[in-house]
Formats: structure tokens, sequence, C-alpha cells
């Protein structure tokens, strides 16, 4: 043929060289998936969350053995009341915090957290406050459990608060490692300080609340030292972050109080309906399977951030790859943990905490399904955050409520502590199927829509913080 017609297969001088790079290997690709960067400050978040989980557990390890069941109850109660301050705190502050800030340029972003940080103060001295009074009223009443334990929820709704609120500024900034250290100095004040005065003889559940406090307000010190450089003296938007915060938060926050309203105040009510005896129980079962708790924790306190940033960067896709990762590096440990709690209950309990508590294997089964459950919809429910999507985290969190005051109601009556469990199984059930439809819609509709939207979401800036 002539030499003004190209050979068949032979490549073009005048085009750039195309250079094929072979996908990598399935043992490749799983390498990077449990050792790159996110997999690394993954791994320290929950380092980070096991640190608290294993502080929680060796608190309640120590009140169990040292109180009655009635006062280890009474404490179990308070422990819970903190997590409905946690949830206000959660929708108002924290979740707005994490999903907002990560877009955010540098000095926006400090104007924003310093705004944050006066909206924090501003809701813990009212917690603190509302515990004082509420609990002063309770005693005055004669109410000698409940009065003093209310009472006494006011110092660590106050320090600890604070405290969680500068470790959270830590983790939208992506110190994690400093995170950690907050974490250690809050974690040996208190375990220090309960130690104390149980071995002087303290037999009240309100000294595990007083060693709360004791150690956020080493973490608070502490905190207040790490994040020293990063407020704003002028120029703070109090109101800009409020109207940012509530903007995203009012349905977490809705969600969060719903939720908390579904899943914790099931032990509440087993203290009113049968004893405070019964919630000791409930603890020291739960106390059991707290490493699942604190990695939920741990996936939250890390990923919605990342999740939001991921977003950012490569649309919906970055997003449902991030969370199919959490199930795949979080699943192995949390099934090795919820099944050696169902095969091994009875020996469990009575190694932590003698014949007390030894005969409630079958609550330790019913425990684990619980938490298989929560387990199930924890990453859904961060990646929904992230999106800014949460109105069907209140929606889900409502219809557990219903579930909670009729259903659940009637579990406890009909059971004790063992409906109790049951039932909490059931709210997160619910949770789980809501979340979970609507993952699966979201992720549709970002199918559906072109590849340009996906990766820029309308009004949201690509500008990485």
């Amino acid at each position: 043929m002539g030499s003004g017609v190209a050979r068949i297969g032979a490549p073009d001088p005048s085009q750039p060289a195309s250079i094929t790079t072979p996908r990598p290997g399935w043992w490749r690709r799983a390498a990077r998936l449990l050792s790159g960067d996110t997999a690394r400050q993954g791994y320290l978040s929950a380092f980070d969350q096991a640190l608290i989980s294993l502080t929680n557990f060796i608190a309640s390890v120590l009140l169990a053995r040292a109180v009655t069941p009635t006062q280890f109850g009474a404490y179990g109660v308070g422990f819970l009341l903190l997590h409905l301050a946690r949830a206000f705190q959660e929708g108002l502050i924290i979740q707005p915090m994490s999903a907002l800030a990560a877009s955010m340029s540098d000095d926006v972003r400090r104007r924003y957290l310093t705004g944050s940080a006066s909206l924090q103060l501003v809701l813990a001295l009212a917690g603190a406050l509302a515990c004082a009074l509420g609990g002063k009223v309770l005693t005055d009443l004669g109410n000698t459990v409940a009065g003093p334990t209310l009472f006494a929820l006011w110092s660590p709704v106050l320090l600890a608060q604070v405290q969680e609120f500068l470790r959270r500024v830590l983790y939208v900034r992506g110190d994690v490692p400093l995170a950690v250290i907050n974490t250690t100095v809050t974690s040996l004040a208190r375990v220090v300080f309960l130690t104390w005065v149980l071995a002087g003889g303290a037999t009240s559940g309100t000294v595990g609340l007083a060693a709360i406090a004791w150690g956020g307000a080493a973490g608070l010190a502490v905190g207040a030292i790490q994040t020293r450089r990063l407020w704003v003296g002028r120029g703070a938007e109090v109101l800009g972050a409020w109207r940012r915060n509530w903007a995203l938060g009012r349905w977490v926050l809705g969600g969060t109080t719903a939720n908390w309203v579904a899943v914790e105040v099931f032990p509440i009510l087993t203290a009113g309906l049968v004893s405070f005896a019964a919630t000791g129980v409930y603890r020291a079962v739960q106390n059991v399977v707290a490493p699942v708790h604190a990695l939920l924790r741990a996936m939250d306190t890390y990923f919605t951030p990342r999740l939001a940033d991921r977003r950012q960067a490569s649309g919906s896709t970055g997003v449902v790859d991030m969370v199919r990762r959490m199930f795949v590096v979080t699943g192995p440990a949390v099934a090795v943990i919820l099944v050696g709690a169902v095969v091994f209950p009875d020996p469990l309990l009575r190694v932590l905490y003698g014949e007390t508590y030894g005969g409630y294997g079958a609550a330790m089964r019913w425990m684990a399904l619980f938490y298989a459950c929560l387990y199930l919809y924890s990453p859904i429910q961060s990646a929904l955050k992230a999106v800014q999507m949460t109105r069907p985290i209140f929606l889900g969190s409502a219809a557990a409520t219903l579930s909670m005051f009729t259903v659940g109601v009637w579990m406890i009556l009909r059971w004790g502590v063992y409906g109790t469990i049951a039932g909490q199984a059931l709210s997160a059930a619910i949770v789980a199927g809501v979340l979970w439809a609507s993952w699966i819609g979201w992720r549709r509709s970002e199918t559906a829509r072109p590849v340009a939207a996906r990766a820029a979401p309308p009004g949201e800036s690509r500008q990485g913080g």
C-alpha cells in the first residue's frame, strides 16, 4: 500500500501514546483499603473511642462491685440523662459543625467555630442549671434516689460537655492525635478520682457522675490549651453560626432527641415501672458489649466530617465508597464481640461482677441483638448527616418512639429488664429500616443525576478547608 495509507493496527505517530494501567488485583485493593491514610486516621479514631469505652467499662465495673444494684441503677439513669444532654449538643452544635466546617476556608471556619463555641457555653450552662434546680425540687419532695442523682448531673453536664466540644473541634480540624491526648487525660483523671473515692468508702452511685465531671475538667483544661490559637477575638459569627446550625441541625436535633427517647428511655422507664435495681442489671449487661458502642461513636465522630468532605471532592460515588469501607473494616470486630456475648454470657457476667449479676445470660443475648441492629444503621446515619439529609433520622426515631410508648411499655411490664432490652432491639430495627430505605432512595436518585451534578452538589462550594 502507498505511504499515504495508514497500516491497520499501526500507531499514529502524531498522537500521544496511550498507556493502559492494569487494574490492581483484589489483594492490592484490600491492602490499600486497610492501610491508606483514611484507614490509619480511622484506626486512631477507633482507638480514641475505645479508650472512652474502656474508661466507661472500668468505671462501671468499679461501681457495680462497690455499691448496691439500686445505687448502680441510679448511676445508670444519670448516665442516660447525660446522653440526653449530649443529644441536644449533637443536634445543635456537633453534627452541624462536623458537616459544615469541612467545606469552609480557614478564616471562615475560625469565625464559625468561635461562634459555635459561644453557643456551646450557653447550652452547657442552661443544662447545668436545669439539672441543679430539678434535682433540688425532687429532693425537697422526698425522692432520695432520683433527686440527688439529677442534682449531681450539673457538674458533668457543664464540664464534660464543653470538653467534648473541644475534642470534636480537633476532629473537625483533622488533629486526631491531639484528640487522643485529650481523651487520655480525661480518662485518667476520671478513673483516678473514682478509685480514690471508692477506696475511701463511698457507697453512692453519684460518685460515678462526679468522676465524669472531674475527668471533664481535666480534659477541658488541656483542650483549652490545644485550641488556644483557633479562636478569634473579633468577628465571631455567633448569630451566623446559630443560623447555619439550626438550618441543618433542627432535623438532627429532632432525630437525636427522638432517638434518645426511642432507645435510651427504656432503662429509665424500667427504673420507674420496675425498680432502680432492674436498671442496675441493665447497665451491668450493657457494659459487657460497650466496645461496640465505642466503635459506633468512633465511626460517627471520625467519618461524618470525612463523608461530607468526600462528597465535596468526589460526589455521591465517594460517599457510597466510604460507607462500604466502613462496613468492611468494622464488621468483623463487631461480629466477634457480639458472638462472644451470645456464646459466653454467664461466664462473662460472673467474671466481671461476681454472682450479683451472674444469672442474666439471657439478657446478654437480647443485648447482642440490640447492638447488632444499632450497628446496621450507624454508618448509614453518618452518611445521611454528611449529605445533609437529616429528616429521615427524625422520622425513623419518631416511629421508634411510637413503638416504645406502646409495645415497649408492654414488654417492660411483661418481662422486666428482658422486655427493656427486647423493646430497644425493636426500636433500633425500626430506625434501621427507615434509614436504609432513605439511603437506597438517595443512591437511586443520585445515580439518575448527571455525573457533573453528582460531583458538585448544587449550591455547595467545592473548596476544602
